[in-house]
């Protein structure tokens, strides 16, 4: 079995680091969920960034080194440069800004504004993770739309510079939909949370106007805009009928309208009498009911004979004539 270079082995960090990023954010029940995910992303990015350095450099470990010189012994200051040791007297090597700086220098790796502007979001979070107990809906709204920004700029940095797909692994976050709302609670975040919260929108902003005309695929943020809707399944698409020529064009079937519109009268007059306890077929319901037989929300006549527009008509209900009968009638229990 081959060995993996060294900047492999950096590089398959990287993405241990992204991959417990993300299963931390996407646990169910985690206080520290934002926090957490910006520490581990910015680790894999650093990670990242080394492993790229590493690969320029023909896999010298020295490229990562911090370099230093020694005072000789006549108190002056050697030329010669020695790796920097930590306080395990390991050598020392660079932290992320000076990484980005090496990459900066060469065009080929130049790292897009968007990316820079996205780690350095992410950065910022993290730096601040002290000052929060708690992230409020706003930090939360942030931090989600920054790190799909992360995970997205990361596999296509990953694909571009090691050919290393992702795919195999479902890398998405948790969407805000299922956090709690900003209307469910009352308490308002803090002065260091605003704060944060204010420098990353203006970030975002900054960059955003720098780079309005940029195509290169990658992103400081996503925004995200979610909305929920009732649906018969999850591929319904929102419509609406027009006598536009140049609309597009939606063909329904006789049996497509009868699953919009199951019920004919008698079954109608079925469900009204299971469903109230003081129903009754008099001129009472059928006063209420005939406003309501112009909507299509409701009911929809159709032809016993399509295909004769003077073919007799039978009228069919939707259940959600039922919500209207409601207002008139008492349910049972």
């Amino acid at each position: 079995m081959a060995r993996h270079t060294k900047s492999l082995i950096v590089y398959f960090k990287a993405e241990a680091a992204l991959i417990a990023a993300i299963e931390i954010y996407n646990k169910p029940d985690f206080a520290y969920r934002e926090e957490t995910f910006a520490i581990l992303a910015i680790n894999a990015w650093e990670l990242l960034l080394k492993a790229k350095i590493l690969a320029v450099n023909n896999n010298k470990a020295r490229s990562l080194y911090v370099l230093e010189s020694h005072t000789k012994a006549n108190g002056t200051p050697g030329t010669r440069l020695f790796p920097k040791k930590n306080r395990a007297g390991n050598c020392q090597t660079i932290g992320l800004p000076a990484a980005i700086t090496f990459l900066e220098s060469n065009p080929k790796t130049r790292l897009p504004a968007e990316v820079r502007g996205n780690i350095y979001a992410l950065a910022e979070i993290r730096d601040n993770a002290i000052h929060f107990v708690n992230a409020q809906f706003a930090l939360k709204k942030a931090v989600l739309e920054i790190g799909t920004a992360c995970v997205k700029n990361f596999v296509a940095l990953a694909k571009r510079w090691f050919n290393q797909d992702l795919s195999r692994y479902n890398l998405y976050l948790m969407p805000i939909g299922f956090l709690a709302s900003p209307s469910a609670t009352a308490v308002s975040i803090g002065g260091d949370e605003a704060r944060l919260v204010a420098f990353l929108r203006n970030l975002v902003a900054a960059q955003n106007t720098t780079t309005a005309t940029s195509s290169s695929g990658y992103h400081i943020a996503l925004e995200l805009n979610l909305s929920f809707k009732r649906s018969m399944t999850d591929a319904t698409s929102t419509f609406s009928l027009t006598k536009d020529p140049a609309a597009p064009h939606i063909y329904v079937t006789e049996d497509d309208i009868r699953l919009k519109y199951p019920w004919d009268y008698r079954e109608l007059i079925v469900h009204c009498r299971n469903r109230y306890t003081d129903f009754k077929e008099n001129t009472y319901f059928h006063t209420m009911r005939r406003p309501l037989l112009a909507d299509a929300r409701y009911a929809r006549s159709r032809f016993l004979d399509p295909g004769n527009p003077k073919s007799q008509k039978k009228r069919f209900y939707n259940a959600n004539i039922l919500i209207e009968f409601d207002k008139h009638f008492t349910r049972g229990k």
